[in-house]
């Protein structure tokens, strides 16, 4: 089934044991197709489509019809694809955290028209595209380098303006990215002292927007990445938020789950 997929007179340039090593097929090799399970079959059809030795590699809202955990096990398969093969992919998706995750560069559609375009951690951090990605999934996308794990489940991430302490489990040295939700965000003006929260960074505001009810979002500037907060308007009054004012973003450690913290 493999082999079939490659191209009569196109050599092919992909090594078909690393394929079988990075999406792990090698237990599935002497198996019958119609034995395999349906998140199986889907690392085969990869492959298949992998042998091929294509210029670009299209999916197509590949894990629409699988539940949260079988997503998290094909998603973690497409990082290394990304990471190791270095094949352009072009990822067509409704879920913000999916491409929060594998994209570089995202274009946003509405109604087949084009919304914006550009890298991921400057589109996923821009308020004004708050409207079209929604309230509930907007958010920051930071990059990090894991340094420590500790025994309590809780990994040292360094960024770019302090450090953060999700749960992730990835070798000692690796980079990764961390995605902050906007919702997930609490403002301070003064640094917190005895608070349970264990993610606490110096950032300097940038604007601040005004949504249709109550609510606002608060973009801030943390060392070289962007981070969104949305706050209520009455309590941006209330701190006197202004843009280049200095503050600290608090975030806990258990709002940023495994699944949005990508190697």
């Amino acid at each position: 089934n493999l082999n079939y997929g490659r191209c009569p007179g196109r050599s092919s340039e992909i090594d078909a044991n690393l394929i079988t090593d990075i999406l792990d097929l090698e237990k599935l090799l002497d198996r019958r197709p119609d034995t395999l399970s349906g998140r199986e079959k889907q690392r085969v059809a990869i492959a298949h489509a992998l042998l091929s030795n294509p210029d670009l590699l299209l999916f197509d809202e590949p894990l629409a019809a699988l539940d949260r955990a079988r997503k998290l096990e094909i998603l973690s398969y497409l990082e290394r694809l990304r990471d190791e093969l270095r094949l352009p992919n072009l990822y067509v998706s409704h879920l913000l955290p999916e491409l929060a995750r594998l994209a570089t560069n995202i274009v946003i559609m509405d109604a087949g028209k084009l919304v914006a375009c550009g890298r991921e951690s400057d589109l996923l951090s821009d308020p004004s595209l708050v409207p079209q990605l929604g309230l509930a999934v907007a958010g920051a996308s930071v990059l990090a380098r894991l340094t420590a794990q500790s025994e309590d489940g809780l990994s040292t991430l360094n960024t770019s303006a302090g450090q953060l302490l999700p749960r992730k489990e990835a070798p000692l040295g690796s980079r990764v990215r961390v995605r902050i939700l906007a919702q997930d965000v609490m403002i301070s003006v003064q640094k917190p002292e005895q608070i349970s929260a264990l993610n606490i960074l110096h950032c300097h505001i940038i604007s601040l927007r005004p949504g249709d009810g109550p609510g606002m979002i608060v973009e801030l500037n943390s060392g070289n990445d962007r981070l969104l907060a949305r706050i209520t308007a009455r309590s941006a009054k209330r701190l006197r938020l202004q843009p280049d004012l200095a503050c600290y973003a608090i975030v806990k450690a258990l709002s940023i789950r495994p699944a949005e913290v990508a190697i």
